[in-house]
């Protein structure tokens, strides 16, 4: 093929690639805008940024298509104006013909290939960015839509239900939370769950109002998320009936409290999509360092912390001096057991007294504000439970007592069915040093079984979601190359100029091999709960094989095309 032939033929190649991918890009750009947009209430100002930002993938994503639709135009023009004829009556064959679509084929594959490994995942990140960039508007945004917002809290959801909400000007004495006011709020708090995915509340707080507040560090940081109730109550979802109910059930009037602070994930996914070539590489090499994987190896962490510190103020509580002091916030509080019994149970530790009559030792709490005496509580029953607060060096303790007698410091004494105290005290150096465990010291395996499955199965899920990734930029890459070629071949055998038929029937294969790319993604994250080698089998092979499937039969499909061109 001469060299003016050949450029005749690629610069309508390029001009038509060009003028598809922008209008592809174009309206993918603005689809992907509808949702976003509809569900977190955007304003002007994030709209251009997302547009700004999103248009680099949706020109790496529309590449094949683009590709596919300019070779099937342009050589089904020239087979429409009988220019293949003249150049087959030149001696040019059909595969010399095919030399420009060839070249464009490699161009696009090698410029996708770059775009999917670099530029797509940066620019898809920062559209996240800046849809999450104001996490307290689009919890008020989700609230006035659906009255709900859900989150996660080491594998245990928190659902927050309200009547309405509205975004609160920023705070001076708070200035990096952001505030979300609440009217007729409803809190509740799932048990925690790791093999079932039905969600079985544990605890309801409802209150008049309340201000929940947001705090988040950076972008890719964990969000903080507590709330101030006003007037309302908590209680438990068992509600015992018989002999010992008055032990279970318990419902206490909170007048003003303080639900959390609680961990929630980042808003931003860790997204294998968002994370280029090198960032792929080095988790396939280190998961560890992937923030699912933190995130498992965190819970476990602030578990073994709850259970130590409970262990602590349970041998503390059963020394022959039966009694902890705990400092919060200026106040100090002493907490004694009067020979009541104690027990551990999940994340909480239980002071029940031996004897349920009123004028038998119970346990006792007494407050202390500098040299005055305050209030002192004593209960039936008691329940503490910590809260680690890693980053402020903190635990947050909720006591509730049942059964309690109020003694004001002026001796007056009401008797209560239940108090709640909140405390807020120092973490103990030796609880803080459990955040310095390596990885290793629970991947290597000081876990339960069940833990130790969830684990697992984790770190498969994530290596075989990096890899799956890692192959499938580079089959969508391939199918460039594949696709032009079978576009070739179409054009060129479409000769009565109805081109535009061709490209309607090639877009059939290509959507088949995109979509079986995502089909063998998805094969290989799913990875269920049960993962024992004995009746579980890694589906990563098979997912790969799904990836590539798609190129292997429309790169068939376009060699019998091409052969049966060659042939005529």
């Amino acid at each position: 093929m001469s060299s003016t032939l050949f450029w005749y033929i690629f610069k309508d190649l390029v001009r038509i690639f060009l003028l598809a991918g922008a209008a592809l890009s174009a309206i993918m750009t603005f689809g992907g805008l509808l949702r976003p947009l509809y569900e977190h209430g955007l304003d002007v100002g994030q709209v251009g940024q997302i547009l700004a930002y999103s248009t680099p993938a949706m020109w790496g994503y529309s590449l094949p298509i683009a590709a596919l639709y300019a070779t099937t135009v342009v050589y089904g023009r020239l087979g429409a104006d009988n220019e293949i004829v003249a150049c087959r009556a030149a001696g040019i064959s059909h595969l010399a013909l095919t030399m420009p679509a060839f070249v464009l084929g490699i161009l696009t594959a090698f410029i996708s290939l770059l775009l999917l490994c670099f530029i797509v995942p940066s620019s898809t990140l920062k559209v996240e960015k800046v849809i999450y960039s104001n996490l307290a508007k689009l919890v008020a945004s989700q609230i006035e839509r659906t009255h709900q917002a859900k989150f996660e809290y080491e594998s245990r959801p928190v659902t927050v239900f309200a009547q309405a909400a509205e975004v609160l000007p920023p705070d001076p004495a708070r200035p990096r939370d952001q505030a979300v006011r609440l009217a007729g709020p409803l809190i509740v708090t799932f048990e925690q769950s790791q093999r079932s995915r039905l969600s079985v509340p544990e605890e309801f707080f409802m209150a008049s109002e309340a201000t929940a507040y947001i705090r988040q560090e950076h972008e890719d940081d964990e969000v903080t998320m507590s709330a101030d109730l006003v007037g309302g109550t908590k209680f438990p979802r068992r509600i015992s009936a018989g002999p010992g109910a008055a032990q279970q059930n318990m419902q206490v009037s909170i007048g003003t409290t303080r639900f959390g602070p609680i961990p929630l994930p980042s808003p931003v996914r860790e997204n294998t999509k968002f994370m280029d070539i090198f960032r792929l590489r080095s988790l396939l090499e280190h998961p560890e360092q992937s923030r699912r994987i933190r995130k498992v190896l965190r819970e476990f962490v602030v578990r073994d912390q709850q259970q130590a510190y409970l262990r602590k103020l349970q041998q503390a509580l059963q020394e022959p001096q039966g009694a902890v002091q705990l400092d919060s916030a200026g106040e100090s509080y002493l907490l004694a057991s009067n020979g009541a019994s104690l027990e551990i149970r999940k994340d909480r530790l239980i002071l029940t007294a031996t004897n349920a009559a009123t004028d038998a030792p119970r346990p006792l709490l007494t407050q202390t504000r500098g040299s005055q005496a305050g209030l002192a509580v004593s209960a039936r029953e008691m329940r503490l439970r910590p809260i680690p607060d890693n980053q402020a060096r903190r635990i947050d303790l909720e006591l509730d007592m049942l059964d309690c007698v109020v003694r004001s410091p002026g001796g007056d004494q009401s008797p209560r069915a239940n108090f709640s105290r909140p405390l807020v005290v120092a973490m103990p150096a030796d609880i803080f040093s459990l955040t310095t465990r390596p990885a290793t010291h629970y991947i290597a395996g000081s876990l339960s079984p069940e833990d130790q499955m969830r684990l697992r199965r984790d770190l498969i899920k994530q290596t075989n979601s990096v890899i799956s990734e890692m192959w499938a930029r580079v089959s969508f890459a391939v199918s460039c190359f594949i696709l032009v070629m079978v576009g070739c071949a179409l054009g060129m055998m479409f000769k009565s100029g109805n081109f535009l038929s061709a490209f309607a029937i090639s877009v059939v294969p290509a959507l088949a091999s995109i979509a079986l790319i995502v089909t063998g993604q998805h094969t290989c994250e799913n990875i269920p709960w049960n993962i024992d080698p004995a009746t579980w089998t890694n589906p990563l092979k098979f997912g790969l094989m799904l990836i590539w499937s798609g190129n292997a039969a429309v790169f068939a499909l376009g060699v019998v095309l091409l052969a049966r061109l060659q042939r005529q």
